[in-house]
């Protein structure tokens, strides 16, 4: 949530605009790519920066027909531009985390099957490299109009993604010869072992 606030306060600090055209310009720039944007999150985002006063309607444009609401105009506040500073300091000094869905699974694949989990790999592989492809032609087609911050966003969502290609490919290697199933090979001595290595260094 508090992602979306920062994109709505920065894509205001950069001029008035309508919910829906700062939906626009995320996907026209190629921010979707690194995170999943949803329409309820960032409306319910402009719904909480105007009721906590960080932005406020700058115009309200009436939008003809019956039954559909005004095309409201919103601004960003005195209020809203100190938040904002708030919210990207915040954002830069978070511990990272990855994130790929894969990752959640990997620990029980073992009690998966080869021939359902190639190809769900293999998908991935897919998805990796057409993200490559689109953000290689946001970068073509605008990355000279582009603010800087935003190429270099684009520059590493595709770095990422030529690591994870090369990730997704050992895993599938690994499927293919096996080592991917494998089960565990602790031993209950081993175990209390490495258990009592741990508390030597502080960990829990």
């Amino acid at each position: 949530m508090s992602s979306m606030r920062l994109f709505v306060l920065g894509l205001l600090m950069e001029g008035d605009k309508h919910p829906y055209e700062i939906r626009q310009t995320i996907k026209a720039r190629g921010w979707n790519e690194a995170f999943k944007l949803r329409d309820g999150s960032l409306y319910y985002a402009v719904d909480q920066l105007r009721d906590d006063g960080l932005i406020e309607a700058a115009e309200v444009v009436p939008v003809p027909g019956d039954n559909r609401p005004d095309k409201t105009i919103f601004r960003i506040t005195d209020a809203g531009q100190s938040a904002f500073q708030k919210l990207l300091y915040e954002q830069m000094r978070q511990n990272a985390y990855p994130q790929h869905p894969v990752l959640m699974a990997l620990p029980f694949v073992r009690h998966g099957q080869v021939d359902a989990v190639l190809p769900l790999l293999e998908a991935q592989i897919a998805n990796c490299d057409a993200r490559q492809e689109r953000l290689n032609e946001v970068l073509e087609m605008k990355g000279e109009y582009l603010p800087g911050g935003s190429v270099k966003m684009i520059e590493g969502i595709i770095r990422f993604s030529q690591i994870e290609r090369q990730w997704l490919e050992q895993l599938i290697a690994s499927a293919q010869s096996g080592e991917l199933f494998e089960g565990p090979k602790w031993t209950p001595e081993l175990l209390d072992a490495y258990t009592k290595k741990m508390a030597e260094w502080g960990h829990d």
